[in-house]
């Protein structure tokens, strides 16, 4: 048979197996259950229909074998499908569907993300103490509604997967007004030109003198000009015309608008950006006790005028500024040392002269030591405050890090209000030298002023006492050997960083201290005294080195000097020798 022949009869075997089967496949459509829902992203029939999850209908046993392809070719869309019935649309996809498309490799029945489709039903009730949802719901006690028979075998995690509370619209939070930024004066620009300083200039006395503060200052230096703050036309060249209304003029502000004033360009973050300048400062104020009274009409209190030098603003690193780190206790005094104006308010005017006095205010003020603290460090800046006696222990501990996490461990910090505080021991704004005469006596501030001297804490101060003196004593001897070494020309360099290392095993013990936890310190106490003593011992061994190359070095003169004697006898002979041959 040619092949020619083959191809015709394969032709007409297939159109006869289409004529015979069109029948079939007609028939078929007519009486196949149209698609009840849009196909996109439900391509997979089998899916649901295999095995019927989520209530879809199971495929008919007749049907085995068959695929999605073979579905979809008989199963067409219901005329005016594509949108499901208002009831049962489905809620959103809470994730995207890309490499997603299969939802049933996750959502598979029972499993515990098994969602029909709709949606479940909410739970009416609050969950606290209601989480076993099976306690009710499987028998249907009081009047539950029962758990569907293909429900069987999920559990309560398994429910709460899919059932969530309602969510019941909730009364809305209040939300606070939020308090517009002031807003800056109004008034006339002029570039290059201040008709305000020419004419104060020429008033003479206080006049004049606000004009060459403001020259002086940071204002000044960024065009920060007079109308800027008081309004006015700095361009203009008369009197009334300068101090017009119109041109914004307001004069001297109030004292309570003076905060707003310097808050419409210092809370402006973008004008702040430039300069890296903090825009909080007004919110802080308005909290902080000066902010507080001021609002309540106390024009006693401070303002931003006040502190920060009034027409001579400078920069805050500026030695000759008032706000400088040195400059601030003096500041600060410039009020709270004023008997008279704090007699209102029942707050001591002593507070400098004691700080003044104290290891913190030696250290600023005579040394220059900007690590130590001053008033703002305490009690804050712009938000100024007096530390409540609960947070002094805390303020303490921001610079003492090392001494408060040791205090908190101890039973002085789990006393709570009962217990010392760090002002109990060492002052508040009068801190002294601490050293290890207060575990003795009886005096203020000192341990035997709470406790007796047989009492179980008595014996602990005691020790710790006996512990940190013998291990300072130890060091102290230790350097002199040192010293005394070094002072002979001896390399004592390997000593003196193992006596360092003695030194920092103290001052932990220190502050380890405060633990009142003498197992703790003794630790510390004896590897210093351990180290103590070995640099002692070297120190010494090098005195004795330096003693006995000292004697060496005699014996060795005394040779070379014999020598050289010998030398010159033996010359002299020699010359006698050659005179008497010539």
């Amino acid at each position: 048979m040619s092949q020619r022949t083959v191809c015709r009869l394969s032709l007409l075997l297939a159109v006869l197996v289409v004529v015979l089967l069109s029948p079939s496949f007609s028939a078929a459509q007519e009486t196949s259950p149209a698609i009840p829902h849009p196909l996109e992203g439900r391509d997979l029939c089998l899916d649901c229909h295999e095995t019927g999850v989520g209530g879809a209908p199971t495929r008919p046993e007749d049907h085995v074998g068959r695929t999605n392809d073979i579905c979809r070719a008989c199963h067409q869309p219901a005329p005016e499908a594509g949108a499901i019935p208002a009831a049962s649309v489905p809620l959103p996809v809470p994730h995207p569907l890309e490499r997603r498309e299969n939802c049933l490799s996750c959502h598979v029945a029972p499993g515990p993300t098994a969602i029909p489709v709709g949606g479940p039903p909410v739970i009416p009730h609050p969950l606290i103490g209601r989480e076993n949802c099976l306690a009710c719901h499987q028998d249907g006690i009081g009047e539950a509604p029962r758990v569907p028979d293909d429900h069987a075998g999920r559990t309560s995690d398994i429910c709460q997967a899919c059932h969530q509370p309602s969510q019941l619209p909730a009364a809305p939070t209040p939300v606070p007004p939020t308090e517009p930024l002031p807003t800056p004066i109004v008034h006339p620009k002029a570039q290059g030109v201040n008709t305000c300083v020419d004419c104060h200039a020429t008033l003479g006395g206080k006049h004049a003198n606000i004009t060459v503060e403001w020259q002086r200052s940071i204002h000044a230096e960024r065009d920060v000009s007079c109308a800027d703050c008081h309004g006015g036309d700095p361009s203009a060249t008369t009197v009334d015309a300068a101090m017009s209304p119109a041109a914004g003029y307001i004069g001297l502000p109030a004292k309570v608008d003076i905060p707003a004033l310097c808050a419409s360009c210092h809370a402006d973050v973008s004008l702040m950006r430039q300069y890296d300048l903090p825009t909080d400062q007004y919110a802080k104020y308005k909290e902080s006790i000066h902010g507080i009274r001021l609002a309540a009409g106390d024009n006693n209190v401070t303002t931003c005028f006040d502190c920060h030098g009034g027409h001579q603003i400078l920069k805050a690193n500026d030695p000759a500024s008032t706000v400088y780190r040195s400059n601030s206790p003096q500041l600060c005094a410039s009020c709270h040392s004023d008997k008279a104006l704090m007699a209102p308010y029942g707050i001591a005017t002593d507070q400098f002269d004691l700080y003044r006095k104290s290891v913190h205010g030696r250290a600023l003020l005579d040394n220059q030591d900007f690590r130590a603290p001053n008033c703002a460090t305490c009690h804050g800046t712009h938000g100024a405050a007096p530390p409540g006696f609960q947070e002094v222990a805390n303020v303490c501990g921001s610079c003492h890090t090392a001494t408060q996490d040791y205090y908190l461990k101890g039973p002085h910090a789990s006393a709570g209000l009962a217990g010392p505080k760090c002002i109990t021991c060492h002052g508040r704004y009068d801190v002294s030298e601490p050293d290890e005469s207060l575990y003795l006596e009886t005096e203020a501030r000192h341990c035997g002023s709470c406790h007796t001297p047989d009492s179980q804490p008595g014996q602990v101060a005691q020790a710790l006492y006996d512990d940190i003196t013998s291990a300072a004593a130890a060091y102290d001897k230790a350097e002199a050997a040192v010293q005394r070494a070094k002072g002979l020309g001896m390399l004592v360099s390997s000593q003196e960083s193992r006596l360092r290392e003695a030194n920092t095993e103290i001052i932990t013990a220190r502050a380890a201290q405060h633990t009142l936890d003498t197992a703790i310190v003794r630790k510390k106490i004896d590897d210093a005294t351990a180290i103590a003593g070995e640099v002692e011992t070297s120190a010494d061994a090098a005195v004795v080195e330096s003693a006995f190359r000292r004697r060496m070095m005699i014996v060795a003169v005394m040779a070379i000097a014999v020598t050289i004697v010998a030398l010159l006898l033996l010359r002299r002979q020699l010359d006698r020798q050659a005179e008497a041959k010539s």
